[in-house]
């Protein structure tokens, strides 16, 4: 596969961004579960590698909003490029019957999974 230069986190940290928009550290922290000194400092990386930008947010000067920047648009859309293209060579063999049953497996796996993890989720919030 291609290296497109993103790690594994920093390409978390960007999927964010592309997918929710300009928003402040702490919201990407806590939608990726981490404390907000980790992202903090990955910000600073990829800000440094033009990859974010940030600015002072209006309503709070303390604090800044996080926004993706064009370069880092363009390595997160080659990143999904050179996956599509593995993949696509990995299952290269397989007919389009085959590849539309396999994603229909998948997507009922996912359901399961989901349910599963919010009764789960349930049962440890009500103590039963």
């Amino acid at each position: 596969m291609p290296d497109v230069g993103l790690r594994r986190s920093d390409a978390s940290v960007l999927k964010v961004l592309a997918k929710d928009g300009e928003q402040r550290g702490g919201e990407i922290a806590a939608k990726l579960g981490v404390d907000p000194s980790v992202v903090s400092r990955q910000l600073t990386t990829l800000e440094a590698d033009g990859l974010v930008s940030r600015r002072p947010d209006p309503a709070d000067a303390r604090v800044g909003l996080v926004s993706l920047a064009p370069q880092g648009r363009s390595r997160l859309q080659a990143m999904y490029s050179s996956y599509t293209q593995q993949l696509r060579n990995a299952l290269e063999d397989l007919d389009d019957d085959a590849l539309v049953a396999a994603g229909q497996t998948l997507q009922r796996v996912a359901r399961a999974i989901t349910e599963a993890n919010q009764a789960v989720r349930q049962t440890s919030k009500t103590g039963e």
